[in-house]
């Protein structure tokens, strides 16, 4: 990858109107510090609003979070190049042509044109649902007129008021006391990386403004409201997990969860057939940012391992958990997850923010919510360069940090995460 700035001038010389900070290498350091002493400095703030004894009320956290957007929108730079391939697809789709299948050699399309620069050679196929590439469509189709800007600034803009709607609908979705829906909502709606990744166009809102939904109807009516929850997957398959444990926690919502899952499955069939033919077979693991990260340069098989046997170890606690009727055990089941990921951007930080908004003052809660900064450093490889093995060991371990607070050794056990979110610690 190279930056939209020297795209401007390679071979094609067509202008990039938003500028990404790709292996801009020592040139890269100065934007990716600005970019994380911002949020550190906003991330203090969003953990002072989560603890706090008397949560936010929800018109101040909309407030909060639309000033977050209007501010991140302002960057001169952003450090993904996702949104030119989310108008690329779209454009694919307005224009006839497949956006699961590779794009045909000597295509002239501008909006297309302009994602393959801004790619290189690395521009890939769709990975989103049928219903992501359909508002992809229609967004570009509206400003096509306007040219590649509007469309990726409209773009921008749908992902932002799908995360402030985010705020809203986890209000209604999540249980418990009134006070209790407030800090999961401000869990969510001000997590700065999460605010960043809405404001770089990142579906994931999209996504999850779904499963929230779903989950909001799930409250009065079950099966319906798991439906919904697995239609996410039309827009992300990821989604689709959330549904399979809202079948799992009610057995009421079990019947919808199977219909709305086979039925976001089915929709998916082009998404499955476009990343098991054509990019699943390409694939390479290169762990980044991650804990894979730290033990790869050795041997990416241990890395694996490592990373597995750590997911099952906390699988096993948060079953052990939801077994007493402790939702904090979802959160170890998030943090399993996670662990698997061998490249955890920020944006997939939303997820995991969501899931620690069911108890978000937990120790696990407390780790999820870190790791949703630490998840930052994953822009360090994109936004210089690939670094040497060593300095990827370093920048694994860093970023995998937060980890450190479930362990129960000696003083770690009472850790800096918990005490930072929470009020009391009960181990």
């Amino acid at each position: 990858m190279v930056a939209a700035a020297r795209n401007c001038r390679s071979v094609n010389l067509i202008p990039q109107p938003l500028v990404v900070v790709n292996a801009w290498g020592a040139r890269g350091v100065a934007p990716l510090a600005a970019l994380l002493l911002a949020l550190g400095a906003a991330f203090f703030f969003y953990v002072r609003a989560v603890r706090r004894a008397e949560p936010v009320p929800l018109p101040g956290v909309l407030a909060l979070a639309a000033t977050g957007l209007a501010l991140a929108g302002f960057a001169p730079v952003l450090f993904s190049s996702d949104v030119y391939a989310y108008a690329a697809y779209g454009e694919l789709a307005r224009i006839g042509l497949n956006p699961y299948a590779p794009v045909p050699a000597g295509i002239t399309d501008p909006i297309v044109r302009a994602a393959q620069v801004q790619w290189v050679s690395a521009f890939p196929i769709c990975v989103y649902g049928p219903a992501f590439v359909l508002a992809a469509r229609a967004i570009v189709g509206l400003v096509a007129g306007y040219g590649l800007g509007a469309a990726l600034q409209a773009l921008r803009v749908l992902a932002s008021l799908a995360f402030l709607l985010c705020g809203v609908l986890a209000y209604s979705a999540f249980g418990g006391d009134r006070a209790s829906r407030l800090r999961a909502a401000a869990t969510i709606a001000l997590n700065p990386p999460a605010i960043w990744s809405a404001v770089e166009g990142h579906n994931d809102a999209l996504a999850l403004a779904v499963v929230l939904a779903g989950f909001a109807v799930m409250r009065r009516y079950h099966a319906l409201g798991a439906a919904v929850v697995a239609l996410s997957g039309v827009v992300k398959l990821p989604g689709i997990v959330a549904a399979a444990a809202a079948g799992i926690a009610d057995r009421r919502a079990v019947l919808g969860a199977i219909l709305g899952i086979a039925c976001a499955l089915v929709l998916s069939v082009p998404l499955v057939a476009g990343v098991s033919l054509r990019l699943a077979s390409h694939g390479v693991y290169a762990p980044q940012a991650s804990l894979q990260a730290i033990a790869a340069p050795l041997s990416p098989a241990l890395a694996w391992l490592l990373a597995l046997a750590l997911a099952i170890a906390l699988a096993a606690r948060g079953r052990a958990l939801l077994r007493t009727g402790n939702v904090e055990g979802w959160i170890w089941f998030a943090l399993a997850g996670w662990v698997l990921v061998p490249n955890p951007y920020p944006w997939y930080g939303l997820w995991l923010v969501a899931t620690a908004a069911l108890a978000p003052r937990s120790r696990a809660g407390g780790v999820a919510i870190a790791l949703s900064f630490t998840s930052l450093l994953r822009y360090a490889p994109d936004a210089i360069a690939t670094p040497p093995p060593a300095l990827a060991a370093a920048l694994g371990l860093a970023a995998s940090l937060p980890l450190l607070a479930l362990t129960p050794l000696g003083g770690m056990r009472r850790d800096v995460t918990a005490a930072i979110m929470s009020d009391s610690y009960d181990g």
